[in-house]
This record gives C-alpha cells, sequence and structure tokens, in this order.
C-alpha cells in the first residue's frame, strides 16, 4: 500500500497559496491601472464634450459646406465637358439634363492631359527658370490635346511584353 504524503506532485502546499496570493495581488494591480486609464479617458472626452458646447453657445452652429473656390488651373481643366466639377462634388453625377436616349453618344470626350510637375526640381529653380518650366510644359500638354491619342504600335507591344516578362523572369510571354 501507498503511504499518504502532504506533497502533491512533489510540490508543498504552501507553494500552490503563495502562487495563488501573488497572482491574486497582479491582477488587483492591473485592474488599478486599466481603470485608471479609462477614467482618464473619460475625463478627456467630457473635456472636449463641454468645450464643444460652450463653442456652439458662443458662435452657434457649425455649417458644413464647401467654401472652395473653383480655379481654372494651368494643366488640365478643372471641369468637365458637361460643365460641373470634375471632384464628384456637384450633384448631376455628369449627365447632361438635355441628353435623351435618341441623341446620347457612347463615345467619350477627349481626355484631358495630365502632366506630372517635379515638385524636388521645381523647389531648386529661381522664379524666372520656374516660370519658363511651367510654360514649356504646358505647351508641351498643349501639343498632346493637339495631337490626340497615342496608339502604340504592334512592335511596341511587342517589345513592352518582351520587357515585362524578362523582368519577372518568365521565358515566355503570355
Amino acid at each position: 500500500m501507498a503511504a499518504a504524503t502532504k506533497n502533491f506532485l512533489g510540490i508543498d502546499l504552501k507553494m500552490y497559496r503563495h502562487f495563488a496570493g501573488i497572482t491574486l495581488a497582479v491582477s488587483v494591480v492591473v485592474g488599478v491601472f486599466a481603470d485608471g486609464e479609462t477614467q482618464e479617458a473619460m475625463a478627456q472626452t467630457e473635456s472636449r464634450t463641454k468645450l464643444k458646447a460652450a463653442e456652439t453657445k458662443k458662435f452657434g452652429q457649425a455649417k458644413i459646406g464647401d467654401n472652395r473656390k473653383q480655379q481654372k488651373g494651368s494643366f488640365g481643366s478643372e471641369t468637365s465637358r458637361y460643365g460641373e466639377a470634375t471632384d464628384g462634388g456637384s450633384g448631376g453625377g455628369g449627365i447632361d439634363p438635355g441628353l435623351t436616349p435618341a441623341n446620347a453618344s457612347l463615345t467619350a470626350g477627349p481626355m484631358p492631359v495630365w502632366l506630372e510637375i517635379d515638385k524636388a526640381k521645381l523647389a531648386r529653380m529661381s522664379p524666372a527658370q520656374r516660370a519658363a518650366y511651367l510654360k514649356k510644359l504646358e505647351e508641351e500638354r498643349q501639343k498632346r490635346e493637339r495631337e490626340g491619342p497615342v496608339m502604340p504600335t504592334q512592335a511596341q507591344i511587342s517589345a513592352l511584353a518582351a520587357a515585362s516578362a524578362a523582368r519577372s523572369g518568365s521565358d515566355s510571354i503570355d
């Protein structure tokens, strides 16, 4: 027969009690700090609410609206071919109310030409150089608009596909 021992798996019972006590103490400390952060966040929210209420009382209800001015840029049109803003701010949705299914065309108008300005290069230029650079870009944009869209030849498409295949490590062109 086996003899009864007071140690379970060779560990004294006092160790279990100490472990339980330390676990409770750590849990209480973590709970106190977590509760403190919550109270701090609630206090900040309350102060923001009071500040907003005071501003509303002093200045009135905030008016939400679009105060931007329509500006015609030098690099592309700021309006669509129907006259509304291209940023989606108008309620027309790009549809001319005068168009009917009988006279509506499915072809799109000419696409605007967009040229990117090198801001780092622009920052290093003098005002005279900057004006000449912008004038040159505007002339280039107008030239590209007059020429219309560029359609690549079959040779150019094949060369681009071969270069892409070489970059990707593929042996064939898909």
